[in-house]
């Protein structure tokens, strides 16, 4: 090894296989530079977007979507009355988050209690009112299609998970008959396989890193201007109006995300 590149390798440990010599180390060099250029671009990404938000223009950080279309699809079994009252609840989570979010700007902070404090109050309520409004769209997103079977890799993730699409659904309805609130099922980033969680409230046992793919609401709101009481058909009228098209989008939009311990990087 020439005098030069002992000076170039420096402190680097050198191997059994031989020494490191100077054009790995340039290699080592422009490999740290171009990673340290993508951080410095994701990072100036995520400014650019932050500093563009509705929140940081003085607005409202949320605004309700559109799922009016669901209203006029003619859904078998899903009335357009029943979805258009359920779109105005839906509307007024929107509302309350917006509300919840402005209102924590000037909360109350000298008085802060776990028994009772109006900002424990604000905490909680908002992660209620956001939960309600997120949930809902991820629920009427996953409603308009025509049922069915799912195909592609969402039929091979579910029948790795239940044995077939067939015992899913039943898992599905029998969870939606026991549960109050929701069903999330969702893509388990930690274990990298379909999971399904049940939550008796908006902000009451929500999944963490779980990216949802398909949620059904079991709240009687949902279905009660059809059924009454009678879940049963309304989980049936549900699987019939079922958006695999986009059950099938949301699992690929996982391939993107980071897993396991990443997430904790």
């Amino acid at each position: 090894m020439s005098s030069n590149e002992k000076e170039l390798v420096g402190n680097f440990e050198l191997t059994k296989q031989g020494v490191i010599t100077r054009r790995e180390v340039l290699m080592m060099g422009a490999v740290a530079a171009t990673s340290i250029a993508s951080v410095n671009a994701a990072v100036a990404a995520t400014s650019a977007a932050a500093s563009s938000s509705p929140a940081a223009a003085g607005k409202d950080p949320y605004t309700a979507k559109d799922f009016s279309a669901l209203v006029s699809k003619n859904m078998e079994g899903l009335s357009p009355s029943q979805i258009e009252q359920h779109l105005k609840l839906y509307k007024g989570y929107v509302t309350k988050s917006n509300e919840i979010y402005n209102q924590l700007k000037t909360a109350d902070l000298t008085n802060p209690n776990a028994t009772y404090s109006p900002l424990r109050e604000l905490l909680v309520e908002q992660s209620f009112a956001v939960n309600g409004m997120v949930y809902h769209e991820f629920y009427f997103g996953n409603l308009g299609g025509t049922g069915g079977d799912p195909s592609g890799d969402v039929k091979a993730a579910l029948e790795e998970r239940y044995g077939s699409t067939g015992k899913f659904m039943d898992f599905l309805k029998a969870s939606g008959k026991c549960m109050r609130g929701w069903v999330v099922v969702g893509y388990n980033t930690r274990g990298n396989h379909i999971d399904t969680f049940g939550l008796d409230m908006h902000n009451m046992w929500s999944p963490q890193n779980v990216v949802p793919l398909l949620v059904l609401d079991v709240y009687e709101h949902a279905y009660m201007v059809d059924y009454g009481i009678d879940r049963a058909k309304y989980l049936d009228a549900f699987a019939k109006n079922l958006d695999w098209q986009v059950v099938a989008k949301r699992l690929a939009a996982t391939k993107k995300l980071v897993s396991g311990a990443d997430t904790t990087v």
